[in-house]
């Protein structure tokens, strides 16, 4: 059938397009995407996430990448942990069935919603305050996100981006690429995790989501430099606590 391959273009370009538009957090829509409006079961989309999201972060990367603004050291550094983490995280998904698995998924999305409301503080291109590079909490955040990228199919970049910020000390420009690179590493491990537990993927359904995220990031960036991005991200975040609140209601009831 032809049809969920069309929903999976447009889940696409409504993740990407809201990744385009608030720079950030869009990736959190792929599973609800894939799981209410594909058809596909959570564990399936978790999988097709993952790919999804790793793919779009690497194309994403490619532009940083020749300014020189990906700092490789410091992401396989950070992405070492997450060699473990990440197949943890899949692994322990699969204990759980999809109602439960969608409970967490809901609080990710409220907490995820939280964070987005909150005042950014004035990003500029300087780095942090001066200091050494803070190795363990840079291992400790690629653990953690490492983690959460295996059993909840998404990218960690609100995690991701301040630990390299304020604990590797990289200018923000230079976090926010090496964050997109450490993405699609997380990405790799993890659909070498499903491969290695005999998880079934879905690639074509991943190649197709992957052109329609890259189609709507790119809808979303234009839109965004006509739009005010403060209220914008505001609105997004509310949107995003909205559906978690829906998701947590729905599979409580199913559980109940």
């Amino acid at each position: 059938m032809i049809l969920p391959y069309l929903y999976a273009l447009l889940s696409g370009l409504l993740s990407g397009g809201a990744l385009g538009m608030t720079g950030g957090g869009g990736s959190i829509l792929a599973v609800p995407l894939l799981v209410y409006l594909v058809g596909q079961d959570v564990h399936l989309a978790i999988g097709t996430s993952l790919i999804a999201v790793g793919v779009t972060s690497l194309i994403s990367s490619v532009s940083y990448m020749r300014q020189s603004l990906v700092k490789f050291r410091i992401a396989f550094l950070m992405a070492a942990p997450g060699l473990v983490s990440t197949y943890l995280g899949a692994l322990l998904n699969k204990q759980f069935k999809g109602p439960v698995l969608l409970l967490f998924f809901s609080l990710l999305m409220i907490f995820i919603g939280y964070l987005m409301t909150r005042k950014k503080k004035n990003q500029t291109d300087d780095s942090a305050e001066p200091g050494k590079i803070n190795y363990t909490r840079i291992v400790v955040l690629g653990f953690i996100t490492g983690f959460a990228s295996g059993f909840f199919g998404v990218g960690g970049g609100f995690l991701l981006v301040p630990a390299l910020y304020l604990g590797a000390r990289l200018k923000m420009k230079e976090a926010i690429a090496t964050s997109l690179f450490i993405i699609f590493l997380f990405g790799t491990f993890g659909l070498a995790s499903y491969l290695i537990q005999g998880r079934e993927v879905n690639l074509l359904m991943s190649a197709v989501f992957v052109v329609g995220g890259s189609l709507g990031g790119i809808i979303g960036a234009w839109y965004a430099k006509r739009l005010n991005q403060a209220r914008l991200r505001y609105i997004f975040s509310i949107f995003i606590i909205l559906i978690g609140i829906g998701i947590f209601a729905q599979n409580l009831l199913e559980l109940i």
